[in-house]
């Protein structure tokens, strides 16, 4: 058996195309090889990229990418939007502020959205600089939201804060998103418990 897969047995392996392949190497996310203008492409390195694949990571590796081209955290439709104008070639894995977080820390992606509470009134810094301590990272402040509660129209009482919608039904996000994280930290706030919502 050969120290190096080429192309075609790549391709064979990965069960896609051979232009597949190409593509891949060329945004260097495979680990490759140059020898004499022919792609090779290291058995023991492919096999370690395709062990790592559920986690996003590549091995680190002359050739090889660190980190997937991949946009990771709470879902932004500008920031989904800027990705799909400018036409990088970078994918969006929005599952959340704490999935985006993780996916940082194991190395799975180039960039996370994050917009994870703290108990200051901050956001980001002391949670991103607990979990990713001595990483090399750029903390980038994107952009401002403001949030609020939408209800129906014409409900026949006012709303002015938590505590006036205990028996009104919510639309939960996952527990990684940050409007989830938020509403928590404002729940607790208002000395209330998730149990007091209907969701």
């Amino acid at each position: 058996m050969s120290e190096f897969l080429t192309t075609r047995e790549l391709a064979a392996l990965l069960r896609v195309k051979e232009r597949k392949v190409y593509d891949l190497a060329a945004e260097g996310a495979l680990p490759v090889r140059r020898v004499t203008g022919k792609l090779l492409f290291p058995r023991i390195e492919i096999e370690e990229w395709l062990a790592a694949g559920a986690s996003g990571r590549a091995p680190r590796g002359e050739g090889s990418a660190t980190r997937p081209l991949v946009v990771a955290g709470g879902h932004d439709p500008l920031l989904e939007w800027a990705l799909r104008e400018s036409r990088c070639g970078v994918a969006a894995l929005l599952d959340g502020a704490l999935d985006g977080l993780e996916r940082a820390a194991a190395g799975g992606c180039i960039a996370a959205g994050l917009h994870i509470p703290e108990p200051d009134d901050g956001w980001n810094v002391e949670t991103v600089e607990r979990r990713l301590a001595g990483e090399p990272i750029v903390v980038v402040e994107w952009a401002k939201r403001r949030r609020g509660l939408m209800f129906r129209k014409g409900l026949a009482r006012r709303i002015d804060g938590l505590a006036d919608v205990r028996d009104l039904a919510f639309q939960s996000r996952q527990p990684e998103a940050g409007s989830e994280l938020v509403l928590t930290q404002l729940l607790a706030q208002a000395g209330m418990k998730r149990e007091h919502l209907r969701l």
